[in-house]
């Protein structure tokens, strides 16, 4: 089509009462038939030029919101689409001239909006095309208002707060029943009116949203919105009202019912209130809550410090008494050894075994110390634990004495476990004779090994202990048992029920500690007078168990000329080890630290055995050997420790690697570092 448009031409091809509109969001009126101008009386100088909405907009029946309403709607849709768009019917009161008496004459049209597009299919003009229905619409059969013939039926409207109304889109028409016209202070005589009228009574804040649920009806959507009165802002109405659409699917008939719901507001405003108020309430409860909580907490911890504090008491003075009387043992017979050495004695032996009896027994204190702590070193391997209990027997009986039975119910077939076999040597031996203190009077002491299966389900009680497959060792007695507090404190170190002098109070926690330590768990039942049971589960080993070794003879302890390096910080310690270790045939070199350490292993020809402390100053001693596997491979390394936190971790050995536990008698340190050099 072509850039101008012949208006004249257009209006004669078309007779309908016809505007010409700018195709932008204005929407000037460019033209205007001489039908469309006499329809509405209106010249042409007083709309051309102008907006449509600002000319047609102040019609008394056209929409209050006009210029955002149906119109509007339409034109942009058309500008979206490019496509012809279509309206609802629609009811313009013509102003009569004054000739004729004056007033407004109701006249219905039907309008529908055409886009005349460009050469490059863009909208340039919007022929708004408008034909005259009054005739057809008056034509219609209108229904008569409600009546209600059951008076008791209008009964129940009034009692329940509702009132109907029916309202006519195409006439604008809008019908009150009785009971809606009390709801809204109607006069009798307003029986029938516009939805003007419906809007006036509506409170002004909430005449928009009235308005808009209205167009939503005419446009096809059910109605549902809520409003205050304006004559009394505390009653509330609910409007609800469905949509009836004719033969041309268009809106012809809205039918509704308004209820009063200014008691559910009420209700609803007051359980806000109340939930503002609880949750107040609720605010200051948690307040009040979470300062008992802290207050309490502090008590709490307040109360552990101090039971922290005699704990530490209670296990320095456990110490230092046993420590005391092993010093004493040890300064004692040394002293003796020394008075006698100076005055000519050569029978020293009994001084200088008491000596190394006392020391051998602090050594085993600081070893239950570790245990307790779970930072011993351990040699992980697999057992065979029924074989081990076989071979505990005789021991066990010598110890328990004659008026005490000792029992081995073995289940045969149990995997190995993986454990340290001296250290649960000791843990056996520690739980049975604390079974055979239990029992004074003499009884029985029953050694049953099985299996069990732990689920995660069983764990919440055991805390630590993973689900899986263990083998268990259940020691139990006939002894006098326990009464509840002292089992909340058997696993506690120095505690124990004993005499002064009869007990350490280590035994338990030591056991403890190394089941813990070894991924087992321990589990304790005991009632007074019923006897206590002591039950270890012990992780299974995964794999073939090595052959067993044979026990190394004292000629396998003598070097063959091998060079050891041996870095130790305490100078005494280092001086004794290298002593030892060339008196056993080996070559020597030392060093304090790290730092010594490092130029001997990258220059000198041959090392064949690192001897190190973990606990060096500055690098430690596990840092060393990687570093020294860096520089030689192949290098064997065995580490001394008497305490490290680290070396008891899983991870700490590598390969070719070992530890020896300090103290460490001469042999056992021969064996070790003769097992290790031939592998």
């Amino acid at each position: 089509m072509s850039q101008s448009l012949d208006y004249r031409a257009l209006f004669e091809a078309l007779p309908n009462l016809n505007l010409v509109l700018s195709a932008d969001r204005d929407f000037i009126m460019l033209a205007a038939s001489d039908a469309r101008l006499r329809a509405t009386n209106t010249r042409r100088e007083d709309c051309i030029g102008r907006s449509v909405f600002e000319v047609f907009g102040k019609n008394p029946n056209a929409d209050q919101e006009f210029g955002t309403g149906v119109l509007r709607a339409s034109l942009e849709r058309v500008l979206r689409t490019r496509a012809p768009d279509r309206m609802a019917t629609t009811r313009y009161d013509i102003p009569r001239p004054a000739a004729a008496g004056g007033g407004f004459e109701e006249r219905y049209w039907r309008v529908i909006n055409v886009p005349v597009l460009d050469a490059h299919g863009e909208v340039r003009y919007i022929l708004h095309q408008a034909e005259d229905v009054t005739e057809q619409v008056m034509a219609r059969p209108r229904p008569a208002p409600l009546a209600f013939a059951d008076e008791r039926l209008r009964a129940a409207l009034l009692a329940s707060g509702s009132g109907t109304f029916n309202w006519y889109p195409d006439d604008g028409s809008f019908q009150f029943d009785g009971a809606l016209r009390d709801l809204l202070g109607l006069a009798d005589s307003q029986a029938t009116g516009t939805l003007d009228l419906l809007i006036e009574q509506v409170h002004p804040i909430d005449r928009s949203s009235v308005r808009r649920a209205f167009i939503d009806g005419e446009q096809g959507h059910d109605v549902a919105v809520e409003f205050r009165l304006r004559n009394d802002p505390d009653q509330w109405l609910a409007c609800r009202a469905k949509v009836f659409f004719d033969a041309e699917e268009r809106a012809a008939h809205v039918a509704g019912a308004c209820t009063d719901v200014s008691a559910l507001k009420r209700a609803e405003e007051a359980l806000r209130v109340s939930e503002n108020t609880l949750r107040q309430l609720n605010d200051q409860l948690e307040g009040r809550v979470a300062a008992a909580i802290a207050d309490r907490s502090r008590a709490e911890d307040a109360l552990r410090q101090t039971q922290k504090m005699e704990a530490i008491g209670q296990l320095t003075g456990g110490i230092a008494h046993d420590f005391n009387n092993l010093l004493t043992g040890i300064i004692g017979s040394v002293d003796l050894a020394r008075r006698r050495h100076h005055a000519g004695s050569v029978d020293l032996d009994r001084y200088l075994d008491a000596a190394m009896n006392s020391a051998a027994r602090a050594a085993a204190l600081t070893q239950r110390l570790l245990a307790f702590s779970r930072q011993q070193a351990l040699e992980l391997k697999p057992v065979d634990l029924n074989a081990l209990v076989v071979s505990l027997e005789d021991l066990l009986h010598r110890t328990t004495g004659e008026d005490i039975r000792v029992e081995a119910q073995l289940t045969a077939g149990l995997p190995f476990v993986c454990m340290d076999r001296n250290q649960l040597e000791s843990a056996i031996i520690n739980l049975v004779i604390n079974a055979r203190d239990a029992m004074p009077d003499g009884g029985t002491v029953t050694l049953a090994t099985g299996e069990a299966e732990v689920r995660a389900s069983d764990q919440p009680g055991m805390a630590g202990l993973k689900a899986g497959d263990y083998v268990t060792l259940t020691i139990s007695d006939t002894g006098i048992g326990m009464s509840p507090d002292v089992l909340a404190k058997a696993f506690d170190p120095f505690f124990t029920t004993k005499p002064v002098g009869q007990g350490t109070g280590l035994g338990l926690s030591m056991v403890y500690g190394y089941i813990k330590q070894s991924k087992g768990y321990i589990e304790l039942h005991s009632e007074p007078g019923a006897g206590t049971s002591v039950r270890l589960y012990l992780p299974r080993f995964h794999g073939e168990p090595a052959p067993v070794e044979s026990t190394a003879d004292e000629a396998l302890t003598a070097g063959a000329g091998e060079t050891v390096l041996v870095v130790e910080d305490q100078s005494e310690v280092r001086a004794l080890m290298v002593e030892l270790l060339g008196e056993l045939g080996y070559s020597t070199l030392e060093a304090g630290d790290a730092k010594e350490a490092l130029p001997l292993l990258e220059s000198h020809p041959r090392i064949d055995l690192l001897l190190t402390d973990v606990g060096l100053p500055g690098m430690n001693g596990r840092q060393l050997a990687e570093v020294a596997r860096q520089h030689r491979p192949g290098l064997k390394i065995l580490f001394a420790t008497g305490y490290a936190e680290n070396a008891a971790a899983e991870d700490f050995l590598g390969r070719d690697m070992a530890i020896i536990t300090k103290p460490f008698a001469i042999d056992a340190l021969a064996a070790k570092v003769r097992g290790m050099l031939q592998g």
